[in-house]
């Protein structure tokens, strides 16, 4: 296969891994790390959301939930507009840029009524914090279609919600642009080919 008809696969976590290793030096570290798809160890909130989404997954799927567990409230909020959402929708879209063939890839945690939903754990929150993801602008690429992102934040008490929509965001093709452009800079690419070439 020649060099131009390759794909490379890219997906938001590996954007968002770049960006916070823009503003972190121990993020720029895991950044490399998640450049060489080296296994990276949870940390203490990852598992902590993982472990949310869980529960909110099998509340959803029919699971009895009691009044006495941490995250009822939250829960039983989240239920109503979350309730027959598709759960973990795996979507890929080709895009080219500068010439070079990428697979966006990226898992939804819902789809519903042409609203993207993904939740987050955080026990920590402040306004607007998801404005600038990568996140946003590649889901809206893989489900063109969508109307609206909306992002559930609970802190383990309450649920905060960030709407953003399809003409207020950036599209993600200049993020791409930047992160290659960054690559570029600093001799990265070669292991960005080497380690993302699609195999589909």
């Amino acid at each position: 296969m020649s060099q131009n008809r390759k794909r490379f696969l890219i997906t938001q976590s590996l954007l968002s891994s770049w960006e916070w290793g823009l503003i972190s030096d121990k993020g720029y570290e895991d950044f490399l790390k998640t450049l060489e798809r080296q296994p990276i160890q949870p940390t203490k909130a990852m598992l902590e959301g993982r472990r949310f989404e869980n529960v909110l997954c099998s509340v959803l799927n029919g699971a009895e939930i009691e009044e006495s567990h941490e995250w009822y409230k939250p829960i039983t909020e989240l239920y109503p507009s979350l309730y027959g959402a598709q759960q973990q929708v795996r979507l890929s879209r080709d895009l080219t840029v500068d010439g070079i063939n990428f697979v966006c890839y990226g898992v939804l945690d819902f789809l519903k009524a042409g609203i993207i939903t993904d939740t987050k754990y955080s026990k920590r929150y402040c306004v607007g914090r998801y404005l600038e993801s990568p996140q946003t602008p590649m889901y809206f690429y893989l489900v063109p279609e969508a109307r609206e992102f909306q992002y559930k934040i609970c802190d383990g008490k309450y649920v905060y919600t960030e709407r953003y929509y399809p003409d207020e965001v950036e599209p993600i093709q200049q993020t791409i642009k930047h992160f290659m452009e960054f690559l570029d800079n600093l001799n990265l690419v070669k292991i960005y080919c080497d380690n993302w070439i699609s195999k589909y």
